[in-house]
């Protein structure tokens, strides 16, 4: 399956509330039509050897249940027990 990178987010250029951003890393499940299973990270696949906060440890440790997604590109931010300190 071909890598597509996370597209950056456009700044927001209108009057608006300001929060605390979670600090966390993006974080992509990657589900084949034939049930492969790839883990990124914003810019590249990534594995539990070539990791990114324990976020591909994480997703092959719960592979079985994140297969239950189905076939597509599940993006989101990855924050909590993956990061050691």
């Amino acid at each position: 399956m071909e890598f597509v990178e996370f597209p950056k987010i456009a700044r927001l250029s209108r009057e608006c509330t300001i929060t605390e951003k979670i600090d966390g890393t993006n974080g992509c499940i990657a589900i084949g039509e034939d049930g492969s299973f790839l883990v990124g990270s914003r810019s590249k696949w990534i594995t539990p050897l070539d990791d990114n906060f324990g976020f591909a440890r994480w997703a092959y440790e719960m592979k079985e249940d994140l297969l239950k997604l189905g076939p597509g590109r599940h993006w989101g931010e990855w924050w909590g027990a993956g990061i050691q300190r």
